[in-house]
């Protein structure tokens, strides 16, 4: 059986937080990797994960992106986001569709959520541009190190 790896997006603000361990939790909006594959640029990302919201930090523009990867666990819950027109309980603001996907019309990527986790042993952040996307860093289970 093959392990899943999930992805989200750090907003800016919270970089250093996770660094430097201020924040030790994942929650809201998540991925799974292998739903993002062709979204491999800062703009790419940007549209395919419904990046756009009200309040947002980020712009189409935006040259790096930082995206926390991590293998989701037996004891880690997602949901997906079903709106009531889907026979779900959901309801947020927009870019949400709930229909399980993002509103993207180039990428189809499935959509979940998770309440606040652990930051599991093993978790990375990678550095994403338009030219590369590298490790950044990586979370022992206590700290983030840098990624060798």
């Amino acid at each position: 059986m093959s392990r899943t790896q999930m992805q989200k997006v750090i907003p800016p603000r919270l970089l250093v937080p996770y660094l430097s361990g201020k924040r030790t939790v994942i929650s809201g909006y998540v991925y799974r990797v292998q739903d993002c594959a062709r979204l491999t640029t800062p703009r790419q990302l940007y549209f395919g994960l419904d990046l756009s919201f009200e309040g947002s930090e980020l712009t189409a523009e935006v040259p790096e992106l930082y995206v926390m990867r991590w293998y989701a666990r037996d004891v880690d819950t997602y949901a997906v986001p079903y709106g009531p027109h889907m026979g779900g309980d959901w309801s947020d603001t927009p870019p949400f569709a709930g229909n399980g996907f993002t509103t993207s019309r180039e990428h189809v990527v499935p959509q979940f959520h998770t309440m606040p986790m652990p930051i599991p042993a093993g978790a990375e952040i990678a550095h994403v541009t338009g030219e590369s996307d590298r490790p950044f860093a990586v979370y022992d289970g206590l700290t983030w190190r840098p990624a060798s």
